[in-house]
């Protein structure tokens, strides 16, 4: 029932009241009854569905959200994608999380590797609801100039790619949990959020004075195993991170041999454990 919850709230938090959910009802059908219902008007700004705009921000549900490599898909200048970026803040569509990744020049005129020359530092972009990712990725690339939508395609693009969807917000969730199970301890994770470099890209990498902790967070229907813990610490040694803590979250819990291996430092965190915040 929780993962249908997570299935439901990545489509409809945002629009809940566009239609009366039944978590008893399919979702397929529950997406059919909200393209009927909704005006796309009415929630979202008329400009998001007009070039420049309509064609960013399908990109950006479609990927990872790095700000510069969205520019380079879409083949605007930087100055001309930052003026987007700043209208849609305003608008509340998308937020920005500045990368915490150490700059690799310290100081000017540096010496730098030359396959390194190229890298750049980006931020990444998140839409501030979950409504809006699904709509830019489903919705919007099957809607024609009319506003007809093919909703036999968004269902089966829905079909195949909405673990990109549950992923996300399994990872905005499970930060929260961390977060509250934390200050149960009277540890306060003040900086908390995915952490990226040029190595490795981290679910979750909280920092601050009381407490270091790496996470990781699969929505998949296979339980995690001590091969991707294995994975995750080389990781962490890669990239340079401090560790108190590595805390994974899993919708299908985990092996044998990796339960039996948790201890006060590794935290495994099961779909039974977000009761606490759902």
């Amino acid at each position: 029932m929780l993962d249908d919850l997570i299935d439901y709230a990545c489509v409809f938090a945002g629009v809940e009241a566009v239609i009366d959910l039944d978590l008893y009802n399919s979702i397929e059908n529950s997406i059919i009854e909200l393209l009927d219902k909704l005006d796309i008007e009415s929630v979202l700004p008329f400009f998001t569905l007009d070039e420049p705009f309509r064609k960013f921000l399908i990109r950006l549900s479609w990927g990872d959200g790095k700000m510069n490599s969205i520019f380079n898909k879409i083949k605007v200048g930087e100055n001309f994608g930052l003026e987007i970026v700043q209208e849609l803040i305003s608008s509340n569509i998308i937020t920005i999380q500045k990368s915490r990744e150490e700059p690799i020049a310290l100081y000017p005129k540096q010496m730098i590797k030359k396959e390194l020359r190229a890298y750049e530092i980006q931020p990444k972009l998140y839409f501030t609801k979950p409504f809006y990712r699904f709509w830019f990725n489903f919705a919007e690339p099957n809607r024609d100039a009319y506003g007809n939508i093919n909703k036999e395609k968004v269902l089966e693009d829905y079909k195949n790619y909405s673990f990109k969807l549950s992923s996300l917000l399994f990872e905005q969730l499970s930060i929260e949990l961390l977060e509250l199970k934390f200050r149960r301890k009277n540890q306060e994770l003040k900086i908390c959020g995915s952490y990226w470099d040029r190595f490795s890209e981290f679910d979750i990498y909280c920092n601050s004075k009381n407490a270091s902790v790496v996470g990781e967070c699969k929505y998949t229907n296979r339980p995690i195993t001590k091969a991707e813990l294995t994975k995750l610490e080389s990781k962490i040694i890669q990239s340079s991170l401090k560790a108190d803590y590595i805390a994974l979250f899993s919708k299908s819990g985990f092996s044998h041999e990796l339960e039996k291996q948790q201890s006060d430092n590794l935290l495994l965190f099961s779909l039974k454990d977000f009761r606490e915040i759902l």
